[in-house]
């Protein structure tokens, strides 16, 4: 996939290109119709309660039996949206670490790797914890270097 930004005179648009129309354009259509991609919080549940919560609030996302959560350093709350929804409008500092989560990499705190090369992050100002797959780990390592040693 080829992303090319250009500067024009006229009104702003966007245009997706693609051979065949698929559910991923048609997701990215809606984000960015919805105007979520801009947006800086995000809509999450505890219960019955909305929460308005800062996107680089978040320490990591993780699904569990079927459903989305948010971790903050305080809380767990419900988010609406699918891990690949949430790659697409999150911040560029967000990475996927495994299969079920995603954890924001500007709040990591440290990383340790098992013999079997999983391994656990733990995070600024929080005793909670996010676990990555060896198949993320360069990924993950990769993303760190360049958002934070650069």
């Amino acid at each position: 996939m080829k992303i090319r930004v250009e500067t024009t005179e006229d009104e702003d648009e966007i245009v997706i290109k693609c051979r065949h129309p698929d559910e991923g354009a048609e997701l990215l259509r809606r984000l960015i119709d919805s105007g979520v991609i801009a947006k800086s919080e995000l809509l999450l549940y505890v219960g019955n309660t909305e929460y308005y919560v800062d996107k680089n609030a978040v320490l990591f996302f993780e699904t569990c039996d079927g459903r989305v959560y948010a971790h903050t350093a305080g809380q767990m709350l419900r988010c609406d949206y699918k891990l690949f929804e949430l790659e697409a409008i999150m911040p560029a500092h967000f990475v996927r670490i495994s299969k079920s989560a995603i954890a924001n990499i500007k709040l990591i705190s440290s990383l340790s790797r098992e013999l079997t090369g999983n391994g656990r992050i733990t995070f600024k100002d929080s005793d909670k914890a996010a676990y990555f797959s060896r198949a993320y780990y360069k990924l993950l390592k990769d993303k760190i270097d360049e958002v934070r040693f650069s």
